[in-house]
């Protein structure tokens, strides 16, 4: 193989995260950050952590979001009915390529059981549990964060979700989610 072919590994979790062995695979690690921000059900922060500029999220719906903010304010809405939130990590499949660049795009298989609470209920009352699947394409980070001087960080560890496809029976959501309010079905 040249030095100009791209070249790809694989790792395969099963179980929570993170661990110590997740903490090597840089896609997981991003992605264990990214999860803990939607568990913590506060996104009253900037998107560019998480997502590229141009990044393209598809929705179980069949519908597109097209860039960071659109996307971010789209997660704002659609988990605003929940005063918590946990994605409890089944498994996942990485391959990371590193291209002719020196860059390494990484594409992650996800499975998790997403369980969510709505905000008028205690304790685990009216927890409803929902498969995930999930398929992230990550990649070099971009954007016009101002960095560590002060501003918005931009990336994780160098990070951006670029491309992400959501599979999911949203109809388990149907009994909590309010008409009227930008969330498509």
């Amino acid at each position: 193989m040249s030095s100009t072919e791209p070249k790809t590994t694989y790792y395969h979790h099963t179980g929570p995260w993170p661990t110590p062995e997740t903490e090597k695979v840089p896609a997981l690690k991003f992605l264990a950050n990214y999860t803990k921000r939607i568990d913590s059900a506060d996104y009253d922060c900037s998107w560019l952590p998480y997502y590229h500029p141009d990044a393209v999220f598809h929705d179980a719906t069949g519908r597109d979001y097209v860039g960071g903010q659109v996307i971010w304010d789209w997660i704002v809405n659609l988990f605003a009915p929940f005063r918590k939130l946990y994605m409890e990590s089944v498994e996942f499949f990485v391959a990371s390529t590193t291209l002719p660049s020196g860059d390494v795009e990484h594409t992650i298989f996800g499975e998790w059981r997403m369980h969510v609470w709505p905000k008028e209920t205690e304790g685990d009352e009216g927890k409803i549990t929902i498969p995930r699947a999930m398929i992230f394409r990550i990649g070099k980070a971009e954007g016009e964060g101002k960095g560590e001087e002060g501003g918005e960080e931009v990336g994780f560890e160098g990070l951006q979700i670029r491309d992400v496809r959501l599979f999911y029976d949203r109809t388990l959501l149907v009994p909590l989610l309010k008409k009227g309010e930008g969330v498509v079905l």
